[in-house]
């Protein structure tokens, strides 16, 4: 136990996700990790051919969210899972996985009696009062041969001294107690359910909790360039359709930094 926080108990996780439908029960708990994705990206060659597994920790030192930002989660204030599955179980395009990871870990979120968003590609906001939202968690999604690792980060007991930045938040902060083992079995059932979305499935689901179709954004782009214009829609692909000034334009990965409404 650190700052008062218990560890994690795998007999509680297995126990949880008993209750849940999910087949997915092999699962790798550690104190301290510096990576839960890298690690489990490392292991993927010793695993049997279209078997999924998990790993989480107490504390990750060198985690990381997306676009190589660090994703820090102190000793048994938050979520750090990775969930190793074979690209061949989802019925989706494979670039569209991060947004289905999305819409697992947000389910999980809403049947906590938060007010979460999906800000594209797939942070997880919290909505703390109109138009303001900040940032309780994110997901990182790296493929490796036939597998994809889905990373997810969520800030759970943190306290604001702990907050990695001023738009960040975590459970604790908006009045919702959350046991760390409930919610990762959570994670775990809820992702082998969007495995078996389709387009036609996911689109719709997706669109209904984000916080970025339907209003104008910046993205910023990796060769550090700026596109701004209204969020149309996603694409089965999992793109962001932009309607700028220069007419349609399909984004493929960059960083929603400004989100307002349309309305004034």
């Amino acid at each position: 136990m650190k700052r008062g926080r218990p560890a994690l108990d795998p007999a509680l996780i297995l126990s949880e996700l008993s209750k849940t439908s999910s087949k997915w029960l092999d699962i790798t708990v550690l104190e301290q990790v510096d990576s839960t994705n890298d690690l489990a990206i490392s292991q993927i060659s010793n695993t049997s051919h279209g078997s999924v597994f998990a790993i989480t920790a107490d504390e990750q030192l060198k985690g990381r969210g997306r676009l190589q930002r660090e994703w820090h989660s102190p000793f048994g204030a938050g979520i750090a899972l990775s969930v190793s599955i074979p690209t061949e179980f989802f019925r989706c395009e494979i670039s569209a996985i991060p947004l289905l990871a999305g819409i697992a870990a947000n389910n999980c979120l809403k049947n906590l009696g938060a007010n979460s968003k999906l800000k594209w590609p797939n942070d997880l906001m919290i909505e703390i009062k109109s138009a303001e939202l900040k940032k309780v968690g994110g997901i990182l999604v790296q493929r490796q041969d036939e597998y994809v690792v889905i990373g997810i980060g969520i800030n759970v007991d943190l306290g604001e001294d702990e907050l990695p930045t001023e738009n960040a938040t975590s459970l604790r902060l908006i009045d919702i107690q959350a046991s760390r083992e409930t919610l990762i079995a959570s994670l775990i059932s809820e992702l082998e359910k969007v495995t078996a979305l389709t387009a036609k499935d996911w689109t719709p689901l997706y669109i209904k909790d984000s916080s970025t179709i339907g209003t104008q954004v910046t993205v910023a782009r990796k060769a550090e360039s700026t596109i701004t214009g209204l969020a149309r829609k996603v694409l089965e692909s999992g793109e962001l359709l932009l309607d700028t000034e220069d007419g349609l334009v399909e984004i493929t990965s960059g960083d929603v930094i400004q989100v307002r409404t349309t309305q004034p």
